[in-house]
């Protein structure tokens, strides 16, 4: 260490190759104001690079300056606390657990609530690439919250730091080129509802709690797919801030790889502060169904339900679900949502009305109210595994047994549930597996598993592996790639979150995996983003 005074002030200069990690120099020069007497990063370009090599007794703030290296907030004279140094310039807030007011780590998914060092939550991109360069310094674990809504702890961080991003959810919209741009902590229902006011949407799905990004970036099924495609295909730019803390701009004329490896491939590259998603002209007005059956209706209404599937259009989607129903007893439900008059709709769905439903609700809604099927059931507190499974094989002998599954676990889990997303799926498989990261573009239909409804976080390994029961039982009679398959990787929450290899990561991807381990080596060879199917570098595979 050593310094040299100024008519500024006095520059210390520190060679410390551990705190400048990342940064562009291991060589970080501080200038201490001469009047504030506090310390600056950089050092005025007045100032000689050429410094002595020896530290004068008399500078008094040397000890402060180490102090500022520290993961701790330091109070000034007058108790207030004062920000890390790297943080300083930091726009939005800086919370620690001591600020009760700010310090969110509360999570959708509550076995994930993990006390970070620190929470942050940004305004820009450029205060992304603060925190990012921060947690580096510090060799924190850094995690990346949008919406929140997983289990696989991908948004949390125990001892380390997270950038919170919801104080970015914003929505711009150029009309012209028909491109809404979405910040990074925007949610559906946010989404949703700013780009209505100019008559437009995108495809989104149908939790409108659920985050725009997290969404999109992890493939984006949804009602619109059928006619529109995934949300990840309708990715056109977007703003990310990388591991190394620049931000770059993405599109198909710049820094296309990365176009690439965002759509389908989450959050191992960079932090996106901005999305822009292909805008459509929606419809005024939508149709839903909402029938319950009792189990013994199961053989007619799975057989209706393959009889439907045969001639479904792009604009239905339809979901099988099993669950208890408010006074415990099993049922099977079906919604439905479609994208047509209620005309059209009576048409089409005529066929499960006609097998005597025990309830029945069928509505013309605005379109504007599209997440309502999932968005009025209340949330449920407490610990919470997802999981998902592809089925190309819907007979009903499956179903049976997987029911049967399911009620045994519901015994220890009562709100759990399965459903069948059987969504129109020929827009999306006839892109190229080749033409995006996302990994799964055969006609599969997709099975979401949700344990809920028990307290214990002690119970929480136990659901996991029954989630993984329920998964082979459901798939048992498809084929072997879909047996294989992680499921849909937006669900694969606990295996995402399973990190000590890489071999979840390469049965998600297959055949795209390696250009998704050339993309990490360039853009983050070091993995710092480490939290969601972490992607091996090619060069260390």
């Amino acid at each position: 260490m050593s310094s040299v005074d100024s008519e500024y002030g006095t520059v210390v200069d520190i060679e410390f190759w551990k705190f400048a990690s990342g940064l562009t120099s291991p060589r970080m020069h501080f200038f201490i104001d001469r009047n504030s007497r506090q310390p600056r990063y950089g050092c005025p370009k007045s100032i000689p690079r050429s410094i002595p090599n020896s530290i004068p007794n008399s500078i008094p703030l040397v000890s402060y300056l180490k102090a500022l290296m520290s993961t701790s907030p330091m109070e000034k004279p007058n108790g207030e606390r004062k920000r890390p140094m790297l943080l300083e310039h930091f726009k939005g807030t800086v919370s620690t657990p001591a600020d009760t007011d700010t310090y969110r780590i509360d999570r959708w998914a509550s076995q994930e609530t993990l006390k970070a060092a620190y929470v942050v939550y940004p305004v820009d991109a450029a205060d992304i690439s603060l925190a990012i360069k921060f947690a580096r310094t510090q060799t924190m674990s850094l995690a990346i919250r949008g919406g929140g809504h997983n289990s696989s702890g991908a948004s949390s961080s125990e001892g380390g730091l997270v950038i919170d991003m919801r104080k970015m959810n914003s929505v711009r919209v150029d009309k012209e080129a028909m491109v809404g741009y979405i910040q990074g902590g925007t949610t559906v229902s946010q989404a949703q509802a700013e780009l209505l006011t100019h008559g437009l949407a995108t495809p989104l799905g149908h939790g409108g709690t659920v985050g725009v990004i997290g969404l999109a970036i992890g493939g984006g099924l949804g009602g619109s797919m059928g006619e529109h495609g995934l949300a990840c295909d309708n990715i056109v730019s977007a703003t990310m801030v990388l591991a190394s803390g620049e931000i770059v701009h993405v599109s198909e004329n710049e820094n296309s790889d990365l176009l690439w490896g965002i759509k389908g491939g989450g959050s191992n590259f960079g932090v996106i502060a901005e999305l822009g998603m292909r805008l459509h002209v929606p419809p005024p007005e939508l149709y839903i169904i909402q029938l319950v059956y009792l189990p013994e209706q199961l053989p007619a209404l799975v057989a209706e339900l393959n009889a439907w599937l045969k001639v479904q259009t792009p604009q239905e989607s339809l979901f099988l679900i099993m669950a208890l129903g408010p006074d415990g007893t099993p049922v099977i439900a079906l919604n439905g949502l479609g994208n047509f008059s209620a005309e059209e709709g009576e048409r089409l769905w005529n066929c499960f009305l006609k097998l005597g439903p025990i309830v029945q609700k069928t509505a013309q809604i605005p379109f504007s109210k599209r997440t309502m099927l999932i968005d009025e059931v209340p949330v449920l507190e407490g610990p919470k595994i997802t999981l998902g499974c592809h089925v190309n094989n819907f007979d009903y002998e499956t179903v049976k047994k997987s029911y049967d599954t399911w009620l045994g676990l519901a015994g220890s889990a009562p709100r759990s549930l399965f459903l069948y997303e059987f969504y129109h799926y020929d827009l999306p498989s006839h892109v190229p597996l080749e033409a995006a990261a996302y990994p799964h573009r055969t006609k599969d239909y997709v099975v979401a598993i949700l344990v809920q409804g028990f307290s214990d976080v002690g119970f929480v390994q136990e659901a996991r592996k029954a989630a993984e029961r329920l998964k082979e039982c459901i798939s048992s009679s498809s084929t072997e790639s879909a047996k294989n398959s992680v499921g849909y990787i937006n669900y694969a929450d606990h295996l995402a979150a399973d990190n000590t290899t890489d071999a979840n990561a390469r049965r998600a991807y297959g055949t795209n995996y390696p250009r998704l381990q050339q993309l990490k080596r360039k853009y983050d060879p070091e993995m710092v983003f480490n939290k969601w199917f972490c992607i091996r570098p090619s060069e260390i595979a």
